[in-house]
């Protein structure tokens, strides 16, 4: 049985079970696993609460200089970088979490409530909805609903991203976080 037959899986590529069998016939080394994704930070003390604390995470590992955090099953390693981690007008690199469309609305008012800035949901196709939002150090994440209702009133963007649709330099933010008061 193909794995999206067993269980959704929201990043199943679909392939038919020739071409599943061909691919996996080929001799070659495989990787097991993805193992994690570290992204720069500015603080790591504010990484760690920013994504245990708004974004549901996990931490898993917590060195003097580096740490880790499990949100929506992947790793997300942290190490302080100075300066800009990412150009506040850039939109790659980006990581994307998918989402159900009931909770998509949710998740954006948890963010905001949360002192992260985000904008008006969008879609390229008429039939998915996106928004990005940005972690205290400018890193930048997408948000994805594969099928969202009321997709094909969203305003459109281009097939490379939310180009004319989305100002990414007013994702950019100091983050306090809730309950505490800024410097």
């Amino acid at each position: 049985m193909i794995e999206s037959e067993a269980k959704p899986h929201y990043g199943f590529i679909p392939w038919s079970e020739e071409e599943i069998a061909a691919h996996e016939a080929t001799e070659r080394p495989r990787f097991a696993a993805m193992a994690h994704a570290s992204v720069p930070v500015r603080d790591l003390e504010e990484a760690k609460r920013f994504y245990t604390e708004v974004l549901g995470g996990r931490l898993v590992l917590n060195l003097p200089e580096f740490a880790e955090v499990v949100v929506a099953g992947m790793i997300f390693g942290f190490a302080e970088k100075s300066g800009h981690v990412q150009h506040p007008y850039e939109e790659y690199p980006h990581i994307a979490f998918y989402i159900d469309q009931q909770q998509f609305l949710p998740m954006k008012a948890w963010l905001e409530a949360h002192g992260v800035k985000t904008h008006d949901l969008w879609t390229r196709n008429g039939r998915e909805a996106l928004m990005y939002f940005k972690d205290p150090s400018g890193n930048l994440f997408e948000i994805y609903c594969k099928q969202y209702d009321g997709a094909a009133s969203l305003q459109r963007g281009g097939a490379r991203g939310g180009e004319g649709v989305v100002d990414l330099t007013s994702l950019n933010y100091d983050w306090t976080p809730r309950g505490k008061s800024a410097p």
